[in-house]
């Protein structure tokens, strides 16, 4: 069973607005960068799985970045994500890896409980 709480950082939402006032962002970049973080998951993920590399996507998925394999997937997916940020909203990497940092742990707690769910029923 994936452990859902091995993603979710302590304090996401106080983060969310500490980033939004640090960044003066809008709520709709936060908005967009959620979606950009999402896609960017399930894209990583999918291209990772087409690569035979199951173990690692697995480990991601039930919280446990810190296997070896877990660990250098993470970082890429993090980096890739940064990209994106960058590239679509034009955004600031400091600014875009702080995002990546907050939201990334959400987006693949809320893929985690989808990929269960699935399986579940």
């Amino acid at each position: 069973m994936i452990h859902m709480r091995a993603f979710m950082p302590d304090n996401t939402q106080q983060r969310l607005n500490d980033l939004l006032r640090w960044g003066k962002l809008r709520h709709d970049q936060i908005s967009q960068a959620i979606l950009i973080t999402n896609e960017s998951v399930i894209g990583f993920l999918k291209r990772q799985l087409q690569k035979g590399k199951w173990r690692a996507v697995n480990d991601v998925l039930e919280g446990k970045p810190m296997t070896k394999a877990g660990k250098f997937m993470l970082s890429e997916l993090r980096d890739h994500i940064t990209t994106n940020l960058i590239m679509r909203l034009g955004l600031r990497k400091v600014i875009a890896v702080s995002i990546a940092l907050v939201i990334l742990p959400l987006v693949l707690a809320k893929i985690s409980g989808n990929v269960i769910s699935r399986f579940k029923s």
